[in-house]
């Protein structure tokens, strides 16, 4: 029981940091890169800044957070039982959602990017996680894969075999893994943003795999295969990352190098696996590891929009994306700090009702 009273600082500083470069990856680039996507379209326009070009790699933030997902869900899934888990991941997830998604949708309406039907719709659909489009934001796209995860080890719990999250851990890294060498051998580019796929694990599943075996190697043992399969899947996701290069690149109408985005990837999970030796027990590392998925859901459309609304305020370009980030960051404190835990006592009383009979 020793592991679960351990706290990663590393881990959540690392979260944090993620989601940031996300964010400015978006208002840095991929508003004025990308006219015809929704954050772009929800500042009203942005005149190219080529000089922010060096910013167009910080959507690797979201593989990232795949391999900490693996990591953290496997930590917190071993000595856990089905229910627990589904009720940790349920209060884990919900409360952002149902108090971003309707703030985002407000905002799509605010910037004529929706009508109130279609808000509405969209609104439903995200709330009640439906994995496929469309959202209130792009940026739910991510949280059916991490859902899909999540199934994989609660039915390792339900079947009473956690033990081998390891042995399927590596399936899912193989194939996916397999998966992209065979893109490239065979140039199946087509099949890069296949919708089921990355709901099957097969686009990112090296991530979360790679994520699960630095959890063992932590705190079980480093033994020589885990170590191989560790540089197997890394060689997977750098391909995973090439790839989603190229569809940027197809997207923006221009060559994106591949180099920036692997390096940052790679830095990352170097940075993470040496983190987990250090002592880093504040308490406030652990509020702001919260903070991140507030942060990734909220920043998108609604930063866009009021980014684009003090660009056109005559707010230098550079002070307003700063601006902007700053603000999204605190508000994101507020949710994670104020909102979400009425939003889980909200759940208590009701979903989980049965827990405070039992207490």
């Amino acid at each position: 029981m020793a592991q679960h009273k351990t706290t990663f600082g590393g881990v959540d500083i690392l979260r944090f940091l993620a989601a940031v470069m996300v964010m400015f990856y978006h208002y840095g680039f991929w508003v004025w890169a990308f006219p015809d996507g929704i954050s772009a379209r929800a500042t009203g326009g942005i005149p190219p800044h080529p000089e922010m070009a060096f910013a167009g790699s910080g959507w690797v933030g979201v593989q990232v957070f795949f391999v900490i997902s693996g990591f953290v869900i496997a930590f917190s899934a071993e000595r856990s039982t089905p229910l627990r888990f589904f009720e940790s991941r349920v209060r884990r997830l919900v409360p952002a959602v149902w108090v971003c998604a309707p703030v985002t949708a407000i905002v799509l309406l605010l910037v004529d990017l929706s009508w109130p039907t279609d808000a509405v719709m969209r609104l439903v659909r995200t709330a009640l996680f439906v994995p496929f489009e469309p959202w209130v934001d792009s940026v739910y796209w991510t949280l059916g894969i991490e859902i899909a995860f999540y199934a994989v080890v609660w039915t390792l719990l339900r079947l009473g075999r956690f033990d081998l999250m390891e042995a399927v851990a590596i399936v899912i890294g193989l194939v996916s893994t397999m998966f992209w060498s065979a893109c490239f051998v065979f140039d199946w580019s087509d099949l890069a943003e296949t919708r089921w796929l990355q709901l099957a694990l097969v686009h990112h599943g090296a991530f979360f795999a790679l994520g699960v075996l630095i959890w063992l190697m932590r705190f079980k043992a480093m033994t020589m295969p885990r170590l191989g399969f560790s540089a197997l899947f890394l060689a997977g996701g750098m391909l995973q990352i090439v790839s989603s290069v190229d569809v940027h690149s197809i997207k923006v109408g221009a060559a994106m190098p591949y180099a920036p985005p692997i390096i940052v990837f790679l830095s990352a999970v170097v940075l993470m696996a040496l983190s987990l030796r250090l002592d880093l027990s504040w308490r406030g590392w652990r509020r702001i590891g919260l903070m991140t998925y507030p942060l990734y859901l909220i920043h998108d459309v609604v930063g866009a929009a009021v980014l684009g609304a003090l660009v056109d305020a005559g707010v230098p370009y550079l002070a307003a994306m700063a601006a902007v980030g700053t603000s999204m960051i605190a508000a994101s404190w507020l949710i994670a700090g104020e909102a979400e835990p009425r939003i889980r006592l909200l759940l208590d009383h009701t979903l989980f009702r049965y827990r405070l009979k039992a207490a």
